[in-house]
C-alpha cells in the first residue's frame, strides 16, 4: 500500500489545491448577478490573478462568449448554460483535465443564476445524462474540483426535472447517492446536501418511495461490511485496520447520510433500515457504535410515532445491554445510550402506555447503575434520571381520574412499575458501603418530591435506611449535607406526622438518652404544610417529656443536653406555622398555649415572634396585601416549586386572617407588656411581630393599647395640642402617681417611641396624631437615645402614609429645621431620612414657586458634606443619592421638573461667599453626576458654572471642582465629552503651574494629572493635545510620556548629560528654577557678590559649562549618599515620602547648593535597583572626572568643616577608583593634588581608617545577626548605627546580597580585603 501512496501524493495535493480554489469560487459565486454578462464578471474578478485555474476559467468563459456572439445569441445565463452543456456533450472525450475542470466550474457558476422554470424538464434530463456521462466516463480526468462541480450541477438540474416522474429523476438521483459515500470529503458533503435537497423537493409519495428503495438498496449493500465491523470489537489495531479499508469507510459514510435523510423516508423503508441497524448493535463498543447511535437519535427525533413504537422496544433492549457493561464501554457512548433510552421512553409514553409502563423500571434500573461510577459520569446519569422522574413519574399516576392510565390493568401495572423503581433505588442504597454519594441522594430527593404522599407507601424501607445511615453518620461525624437534604425531601413529601411514625423521637427516662434527636433540626428546616393540632398534641408533650427527664438527670452534661432537646422541640413552632392546614380551626388553641410562654419563658420569645410573623405574612401575601420586612417567604432548604405546592387559596387565606384578627388584641397586649422588659436583641424581632399584628388589627384597638401605655408610664401629658408639656418642678424628683424618676421616665418614653414605629402601619389618623405629638415632645425635651427613636418613628410614618406627608409637610419642615442638628450619626441618618421624604414631596409639589424650606434643608446637607467625620459625610451623601433615585423614578422627571429644580437649587450655592459652602455644593453636584451622568444634558449650564470656579483662588474650592471634573470624565463616554472637552482642558490645565512646595496646591496638581490621563484614555491623546493651550502643551506631553514609560537608555545617556526633569513639571517651572538658582560664579567674573559666600557656594575654575560642573558634583554626592545607604533608605521609609527633599537636602548640606528640585517619584524610580541608580550616575561622574579632580581644596568654605577635612572629596575619589580604577584617576589628577589621591589609597589614611572601623563593626554585626541594615521591626537600634549615619529602612524584600554595597568583597576573609584594603575578620562581608 505504501508505494501507491507515494506516487499519488502529488496528484492528491494538486487536486486539493483545485478543490480549495473551487471552494473559494463557491463561496463567492453568490455575488454574481444574472443581469450582467457572466464572462465580464469573471474577467473583472480574476483578470489580475496568475493562478492557472483562474486563467483556464476565464479562457473557458471567453470562448463560450465568442461562440454565443458568433451565433448572435444573447449573453444570458441560459445561453451560457446551453453552450456549456453542448460543449461537454461534443468534446467530453477530447477535453483534458484542466479544460474539463474549468468547463464544469463555469457551468456550476451559471446554473444557480437561472430563473425558475428556465429549463424545460426534458432538456434538464438531457443535461443530467451529459453530466453523468462526464462523471462516470471520464473518471480518470475528473479531479476533486470537477467532481464537486458536476455534483452541484446535478443537484440544481434535478430541480428542473419532472419531480413527479421517477424516470426523470432516477439517473441523477442514483448518481448523487453514489457520490454521497465518495471518499473525497468535499465531494461527499456536497452530494449529501444535494440528496437531502432532492428529498425535500419530492412531493409525490410514489417518487419518494422509489428514492427510498434506492437508499435501502445502497444500505443493504453496506450491511455485510457493517456486520463485519461490529463483530470485530474495540481494539486499537483492529479499528485502524478496519477504517483503512475503503468498503468499511463506505459504511460510515452511509450511516452519516442516513442521519440526514431518515425524516423523508417512508414508514416501510424506515422500519427496514432500523431493523437492519438493530442487527449490528451489540453490547460492546465498535467503530460504528457512535454512528449507529446517531442514526437511532434521528429515528427517535424525526420519524413518525408508528415507526418508533414498532422498533423502540428492540432498540431499548440493545441499549440497556450496552449500558449494563458500564466501564467496559467508553463513557460518552454509555451516556449517549442513556439519553437515547430517555427519548425512546418519551415516545412510548405518548403512543403505547402498556409498553411504556413495562419498560419504565428496566430503563431506571439500567441507568441507576451509573450512579456509582466516577463523579462526572454519575452527575450526568443523575441529570438523566431526574428528567425521567419529572417526565414519567407523578403522585397522580394511580388516581382514577388519570386520563393516561384509565384502565384497571394499567393502574395495577403502573403501581407495580413505581414500586419496582422505588425498590431499585432502595437496592442502590443497600449496595453502598457507607453514606451514598450526592448523586444517588439527589435523584431520590426528586423521587420523593414527585411521588408526594404516596412515598409513604412505596419508600418506607428507603426512609428507614436513610435514618440508619444518618445515625451512623452522626456517630462517625461524616458530612451529612446531602443526606439531610434527601431526608428533608421525605419530610416535605409525607409530612412530619408520618416521618415520626417511621423514625420516632423517644426520650428514655431510665438511661436518660433519646433516639433520633438528629431529626429535630431537619424538621425545623423542612416542615411545611403540617397542622397546628399535631404540634399541640405531639410536639409540645414531647418537649415536656424532655423537661421531665432532664429533671431526673444527675449529670449536668446530660441535663443540659435534654434541656436543649426540649428547647429544640419548642423551636419547631415556626416550622409548623408555615402554611398549616388547620389555622382556622386550631389557632385559638395555640394562642392559649402561647400566651403564658410569652410572659414566662424568655427563650420562647423569638420562636413565637417568628411563628406569628409567618402566619400573618403568608396569608396577607395570598390576599395581595403588602408584606412587611418580616416576611419569611419559604424555608431555607426548600425550593420554590416545593413551597408553592403548599400555598393557600384566597378563600382559605381570608378565613385564616379572620381568626388571626380575633386573637390579635390579646397577643398584642402580651407582646407589648414583654417589650418594655426585653433586651435590645429581643426588641428587634418583637417590633416586627407587633408590626405584623398591628397591620391586621383594628386601629381603635391599637390606639387603646397605645394610650394605655402612655397612661401607665405617665406620658399622657405629652399629647396636648401643641405637642409640648410644661415640665413641672417635681418632674426631676420621684413622681407622686408612680415611682418613676426622671431618668426612668425618659427610658420609658424612649421605649414607647420605639414601639410606636411598629404601630404606624395600618394606624388611623387619630393614632398618627397621637404618635406625632409624642415625637414632637421627645425631640424637644428628651435625651439623644429617645430622639434617635423619635426620628426613626417619624421617618416610618412619612414612608407609610402619603396623606400624612401632604398635610403636614410645611409643619414638619418648620419643626425639624427649628431643632438643632444632632451629632450622633444614627440620629443624623434618621433625621436625613425624614428630610429626604419631605424634600422630595416639596420638590414634586411646588414646581413653580421657590421654597425657602428646601434651601434650608439643602444648606444643612451641604454643611454636613464638609463635616470632619467620615460617617457624617457619608450620611449626607446617602441622602443625596436617595433624593436622586426618588426624583428619577418619579413621573415628573422631565427637563423642567423637580429633578432640574434640585440641581438648580444646589447650583445656587456656587455663588456663595464662603469657600466652605461653595466646595460643599460642588461635592454635592459630584454625587449627583456620579449617580446620574445624564444630569449634564438635563442641566446644560451645570458644567460651565462649575468650571468657572477654577478661576477663583480658594484651594478648597479648586480641589472640589477638580474632583467634580474627575467624576465627570469618569462617568461619560468619549462621544459625550467631545462638546465640553475644550472647556475642561482649558480650565483644568491652568492649575498645572502651581507650586509643589504647598501641600494643598500639590494635591490639585495630582488631580489635574489624573484628569488629563483619564481624558487621554477616553478621547485619545491627540484630541487632548489639540485643545490644549500652547503654554501648557509641554505639561500634557510630559503626562503622555509618563503613561508610555520613560525614554530609552540611549536617550537618557545623551552627550549633553542633562538631568532628567520631572515629566509632570511645566516648562514655566523649569524656567523659574533657572532664574532662581544662579550658576556658580567663576574667578573671571571679578568681584563676587557676598550673597554667594553667605549661601556657602564654592568658587571653581571655569572649566566648560558651570551647570555641567555643578550637576556633576551633585551626581557624585548623590552617588556617595547611595553608597552610604541613605538614598536607598529614604524611598523605603514611608513609601518614599519626602525622599526628594531628603536627597537634595543632603546635597545642599554637603556642597552648599542644590541644582534642581527632586520629586519623590525621582527617587522611587531610581531606588528600585541600586545597580540602575549607579549605572546612571557613574557615566556622568566619569565624563567629568578631570574637572572634578581640579577642585581647589583651599577654597572650600570654612562653614563646611567636613569639606575642609576632605570628607566629600575622599568619598568621591573612592567611588571613582572602584568604578573606573585607580590608575585612570591618578592619571588625570593634577600634580599638586596627587599626594592627596595617593593618601586615599594608603592604609594609614585617617579618614579611610575611620570608615574602615565603621565597616568592621557592621561586618561583625552581620556575622551575629541578619539583616545587616537594621529594620524598624528590630525595635531598638544600637546607638553606634545612629552615629554612623545608618538609616532605618523597612524590610521590603531586600535580600542580603542586595543590601551589600556595590564593590564590597565577599567570600573567605583570609583571601579578601575590605573597601580600604584592610584584611577582613569576618567571612560574611
Amino acid at each position: 500500500m505504501r508505494p501507491p501512496r507515494k506516487t499519488t501524493a502529488p496528484a492528491s495535493k494538486e487536486r486539493k489545491n483545485q478543490d480549495h480554489h473551487h471552494n473559494n469560487e463557491h463561496d463567492t459565486e453568490t455575488t454574481f448577478t444574472p443581469t450582467t454578462d457572466i464572462c465580464q464578471q469573471l474577467l473583472d474578478r480574476y483578470n489580475k490573478s496568475s493562478a492557472p485555474q483562474h486563467r483556464h476559467l476565464i479562457a473557458t468563459a471567453a470562448a463560450t462568449r465568442s461562440l454565443l456572439l458568433s451565433s448572435s445569441l444573447p449573453l444570458t445565463p441560459l445561453s451560457y448554460f446551453a453552450a456549456s452543456v453542448a460543449t461537454l456533450a461534443d468534446s467530453d472525450l477530447t477535453l483534458d483535465a484542466d479544460a474539463l475542470s474549468a468547463l464544469t466550474a463555469f457551468l456550476a457558476i451559471v446554473l444557480p443564476l437561472l430563473p425558475e422554470n428556465a429549463i424545460v424538464a426534458s432538456k434538464a434530463a438531457e443535461a443530467v445524462v451529459v453530466l453523468v456521462g462526464v462523471a462516470e466516463g471520464r473518471s480518470d480526468a475528473v479531479s476533486n474540483a470537477s467532481a464537486r462541480a458536476v455534483v452541484k450541477c446535478l443537484g440544481v438540474l434535478l430541480g428542473f426535472c419532472n419531480l413527479e416522474e421517477w424516470n426523470s429523476v432516477k439517473l441523477g438521483f442514483e448518481t448523487l447517492l453514489k457520490f454521497s459515500i465518495d471518499r473525497r470529503p468535499k465531494v461527499r458533503k456536497c452530494a449529501q446536501d444535494c440528496v437531502v435537497q432532492v428529498f425535500k423537493s419530492l412531493k409525490l409519495h410514489a417518487v419518494t418511495s422509489e428514492a427510498g428503495k434506492l437508499v435501502l438498496s445502497l444500505f443493504k449493500g453496506c450491511m455485510p461490511f457493517a456486520v463485519e465491523i461490529s463483530a470485530s470489537g474495540d481494539t486499537d489495531s483492529s479499528k485502524d485496520e478496519i477504517l483503512s479499508k475503503p468498503e468499511h469507510l463506505d459504511v460510515v459514510h452511509m450511516l452519516t447520510l442516513l442521519k440526514h435523510i431518515l425524516p423523508y423516508l417512508s414508514v416501510k423503508v424506515s422500519l427496514k433500515i432500523t431493523s437492519q441497524l438493530h442487527k449490528v448493535m451489540n453490547s460492546h463498543f465498535s467503530a460504528l457504535t457512535r454512528h449507529i447511535f446517531g442514526v437511532i437519535k434521528a429515528v427517535f427525533e424525526t420519524s413518525k410515532g408508528e415507526v418508533v413504537i414498532l422498533v423502540a422496544e428492540n432498540i431499548m433492549k440493545s441499549l440497556e445491554s450496552y449500558i449494563s457493561l458500564g466501564e467496559k464501554n467508553p463513557t460518552d457512548t454509555v451516556l449517549y445510550a442513556a439519553t437515547l433510552l430517555r427519548s425512546a421512553l418519551d415516545k412510548l409514553q405518548a403512543g403505547e402506555a402498556s409498553k411504556w409502563i413495562h419498560n419504565l423500571p428496566l430503563i431506571f434500573g439500567s441507568i441507576a447503575g451509573l450512579l456509582t461510577s466516577e463523579a462526572s459520569t454519575a452527575a450526568q446519569a443523575s441529570d438523566i434520571l431526574k428528567e425521567l422522574i419529572n417526565s414519567h413519574i407523578s403522585g397522580n399516576l394511580l388516581t382514577i381520574d388519570n386520563k393516561s392510565v384509565d384502565d384497571e390493568v394499567l393502574r395495577t401495572m403502573a403501581a407495580n412499575a413505581i414500586k419496582s423503581v422505588c425498590v431499585i433505588f432502595e437496592n442502590e442504597l443497600s449496595s453502598c458501603g457507607g453514606i451514598p454519594n450526592e448523586h444517588i441522594l439527589s435523584v431520590m430527593s426528586v423521587l420523593f418530591h414527585k411521588l408526594g404522599e404516596i412515598s409513604y407507601l412505596y419508600m418506607k424501607g428507603t426512609i428507614l435506611k436513610l435514618g440508619d445511615m444518618m445515625k451512623l453518620a452522626c456517630q462517625s461525624k461524616f458530612d451529612t449535607k446531602h443526606l439531610q437534604e434527601c431526608i428533608g425531601s421525605a419530610v416535605i413529601a409525607i409530612g412530619p406526622e408520618k416521618i415520626l411514625t417511621l423514625v420516632p423521637i423517644n426520650p428514655n427516662a431510665e438511661d436518660l438518652t433519646c433516639s433520633n434527636v438528629w431529626l429535630i433540626p431537619l424538621l425545623r428546616d423542612y416542615v411545611v404544610g403540617s397542622s397546628l393540632q399535631f404540634f399541640i398534641e405531639h410536639i409540645v408533650p414531647l418537649a415536656e417529656s424532655f423537661q421531665q427527664v432532664s429533671a431526673k438527670a444527675k449529670k449536668s452534661a446530660s441535663r443540659k443536653d435534654l434541656q436543649a432537646y426540649a428547647r429544640g422541640c419548642w423551636g419547631l413552632l415556626p416550622a409548623f406555622c408555615r402554611h398549616p392546614t388547620d389555622t382556622y380551626q386550631n389557632f385559638g388553641s395555640l394562642v392559649k398555649l402561647l400566651i403564658p410562654s410569652i410572659t414566662k419563658d424568655s427563650y420562647m420569645l423569638q420562636n413565637i415572634a417568628i411563628a406569628l410573623q409567618e402566619l400573618v405574612n403568608q396569608n396577607r401575601s395570598v390576599l395581595g396585601s403588602s408584606v412587611s420586612a418580616g416576611e419569611f417567604a419559604a424555608p431555607p432548604k426548600m425550593s420554590e416549586i416545593e413551597f408553592g405546592s403548599k400555598s393557600y387559596s384566597k378563600k382559605k387565606a381570608s378565613r385564616n386572617i379572620k381568626v388571626l384578627v380575633s386573637c390579635s388584641e390579646e397577643l398584642l397586649q402580651a407582646l407589648v407588656d414583654v417589650f418594655f422588659g426585653s433586651t435590645p436583641e429581643q426588641r428587634a424581632y418583637l417590633k416586627d411581630t407587633i408590626a405584623c399584628l398591628a397591620s391586621i388589627t383594628d386601629s381603635s384597638v391599637t390606639k387603646r393599647i397605645f394610650i394605655s401605655l402612655l397612661e401607665k408610664y405617665q406620658l399622657i401629658n405629652d399629647l396636648d395640642e401643641s405637642g409640648k408639656q410644661v415640665i413641672r418642678t417635681d418632674d426631676l424628683r420621684v413622681q407622686q402617681q408612680g415611682n418613676f424618676t426622671y431618668s426612668e421616665k425618659e427610658a420609658k418614653r424612649g421605649l414607647t417611641v420605639e414601639l410606636a414605629s411598629s404601630l404606624v402601619e395600618g394606624a388611623s389618623e387619630d393614632l398618627i396624631s397621637s404618635i406625632l405629638s409624642l415625637i414632637k415632645h421627645t425631640l424637644q425635651e428628651s435625651n439623644e437615645d429617645c430622639q434617635s427613636e423619635a426620628y426613626n418613628t417619624l421617618s416610618r410614618m412619612l414612608e407609610e402614609h402619603s396623606w400624612f406627608r401632604s398635610s403636614h409637610v410645611n409643619e414638619l419642615m418648620d419643626f425639624l429645621l427649628g431643632l438643632k442638628p444632632p451629632i450622633n450619626i444614627t440620629m443624623l441618618r434618621s433625621r436625613f431620612a425624614c428630610f429626604r421624604i419631605l424634600l422630595v414631596d416639596t420638590l414634586q409639589g411646588s414646581l413653580d414657586e421657590e421654597n425657602s424650606k428646601a434651601f434650608l434643608v439643602l444648606n444643612e446637607v451641604i454643611i454636613t458634606i464638609k463635616d470632619s467625620t467620615e460617617e457624617a459625610r457619608k450620611a449626607a451623601y446617602d441622602m443625596l443619592i436617595g433624593i436622586n433615585s426618588a426624583l428619577q423614578e418619579s413621573p415628573f422627571a422631565t427637563s423642567d421638573g423637580p429633578y432640574q429644580k434640585l440641581v438648580s437649587m444646589i447650583m445656587g450655592y456656587l455663588s456663595g461667599s464662603s469657600p466652605h459652602i461653595t466646595s460643599g455644593a460642588v461635592s454635592a453636584l459630584s454625587i449627583l453626576v456620579h449617580n446620574n451622568a445624564e444630569i449634564c444634558l438635563l442641566v446644560p449650564d451645570l458644567v460651565p458654572s462649575v468650571l468657572a470656579l477654577l478661576q477663583t483662588k480658594a484651594v478648597e474650592v479648586i480641589k472640589a471642582v477638580l474632583g467634580f471634573v474627575k467624576v465627570l470624565v469618569l462617568c461619560h463616554q468619549a462621544k459625550d465629552l467631545q462638546n465640553i472637552l475644550p472647556d475642561i482642558v482649558n480650565e483644568v490645565v491652568r492649575w498645572s503651574s502651581v507650586s509643589r512646595h504647598h501641600f494643598r496646591a500639590k494635591a490639585c496638581l495630582i488631580l489635574v494629572t489624573v484628569i488629563l490621563e483619564i481624558l487621554m484614555r477616553r478621547c485619545g491623546s491627540a484630541q487632548v493635545k489639540l485643545v490644549t493651550p500652547e503654554k501648557h502643551l509641554n505639561f500634557v506631553k510630559g503626562i503622555l510620556e509618563n503613561r508610555h514609560g520613560k525614554a530609552s537608555s540611549k536617550e537618557s545617556s545623551a552627550t549633553d548629560m542633562e538631568p532628567e526633569v520631572l515629566e509632570s513639571s511645566p516648562r514655566r517651572m523649569q524656567l523659574k528654577r533657572k532664574r532662581e538658582e544662579p550658576s556658580i560664579p567663576s574667578e573671571e567674573d571679578g568681584k563676587v557678590n557676598s550673597r554667594f559666600r553667605k549661601q556657602g557656594m564654592k568658587l571653581v575654575k571655569k572649566a566648560g559649562s558651570h551647570t555641567a560642573d555643578r550637576r556633576t558634583e551633585v551626581s557624585a554626592v548623590r552617588l556617595m549618599r547611595t553608597e552610604l545607604g541613605g538614598a536607598l533608605a529614604d524611598p523605603l521609609n514611608e513609601n518614599g515620602k519626602g525622599s526628594g527633599d531628603n536627597e537634595m537636602g543632603y546635597v545642599e548640606r554637603t556642597l552648599g547648593f542644590r541644582t534642581w528640585i527632586l520629586d519623590d517619584r525621582d527617587l522611587r524610580l531610581n531606588s528600585k535597583g541600586f545597580n540602575e541608580y549607579t549605572r546612571i550616575c557613574i557615566p556622568i561622574v566619569g565624563s567629568r572626572l578631570k574637572s572634578l579632580c581640579h577642585i581647589n581644596l583651599d577654597e572650600i568654605p570654612s562653614s563646611l568643616p567636613e569639606l575642609r577635612r576632605g570628607y566629600v572629596v575622599t568619598v568621591i575619589l573612592q567611588i571613582l577608583m572602584r568604578s573606573c580604577g585607580s590608575a585612570p584617576v591618578k592619571l588625570v589628577t593634577p600634580e599638586k593634588h596627587r599626594n592627596f589621591v595617593k593618601g586615599v589609597l594608603e592604609v594609614n589614611c585617617p579618614f579611610c581608617f575611620r570608615f574602615s572601623r565603621i565597616r568592621y563593626r557592621i561586618q561583625r554585626k552581620r556575622k551575629c545577626e541578619e539583616p545587616s541594615i537594621p529594620s524598624e521591626e528590630d525595635g531598638t537600634v544600637e546607638s553606634r548605627f545612629r552615629e554612623s549615619g545608618m538609616k532605618l529602612v523597612k524590610m521590603a524584600g531586600i535580600r542580603t546580597a542586595d543590601r551589600r554595597t556595590k564593590g564590597q568583597p565577599r567570600g573567605n576573609a583570609r583571601n579578601k580585603r575590605n573597601f580600604n584594603g584592610h584584611p577582613t575578620t569576618s567571612g560574611n562581608t
